[in-house]
């Protein structure tokens, strides 16, 4: 006796039809691309941007601030909190170079610091999130000075002061003795001066001998 199950042409033709019907329904939702995202549509700006203070030591702290803010009607309106990126342009090197991305408090206020290295400009650019729309700062220009150089000294021993401080400057009788002067070898500074200036401005008078 044949086992053999026999498919008859009509059951063939069937299994194509109902194969060619899966493959199109699945083909079209396959092919479809993903639905786009909703376009920004609320306006925003950054605020009351700072970057300061205008001339800054090096080594000291530069604050960058702003505030983010979102138009509602007429009126301009806390956004929640927002993302915003601090953008530098050093002199002399790339501009608007990302250097931090910070987060607002839930009003909107955005505030960071740095240590100063370089002069150059400062920005704040607030990324689109949600109905929100991005936005961005002015430029800020901060510059950036070297530290003034010390013009006094605690001694580099009993009897010497540093070579870049060579005055000694006796505390108790406010009196200051250059190299070539008769009492410099016996004097023990408590005080060494880089310049006369200086230690005239510290409250000292030259040895008169």
């Amino acid at each position: 006796m044949n086992s053999s199950i026999n498919f008859g042409r009509p059951a063939l033709r069937w299994l194509i039809l109902a194969t060619l019907a899966i493959f199109a329904v699945l083909v079209p939702m396959l092919a479809a691309p993903a639905p786009a995202q909703a376009a920004a549509t609320v306006n925003t700006r950054v605020a009351s941007f700072a970057a300061g203070p205008a001339t800054v030591t090096k080594g000291k702290v530069i604050t960058v601030s702003a505030v983010a803010q979102k138009l509602a009607g007429k009126q301009w309106a806390k956004p929640g909190v927002v993302t915003a990126t601090v953008y530098f342009d050093a002199d002399g090197s790339a501009p608007n170079k990302a250097v931090r991305t910070i987060k607002s408090n839930a009003t909107g206020q955005l505030r960071t610091t740095f240590t100063a290295s370089v002069s150059g400009k400062w920005s704040i650019r607030m990324a689109a999130k949600g109905s929100l729309k991005a936005s961005a700062s002015a430029q800020k220009y901060v510059k950036v000075v070297a530290a003034p150089k010390p013009t006094s000294s605690k001694p580099a021993s009993k009897w010497n002061c540093p070579s870049w401080a060579p005055i000694k400057g006796n505390a108790p009788s406010k009196i200051y003795h250059m190299p070539w002067q008769r009492f410099y070898s016996r004097t023990t500074p408590e005080i060494c001066f880089s310049t006369e200036a200086a230690a005239v401005k510290a409250g000292y008078r030259k040895s008169k001998v």
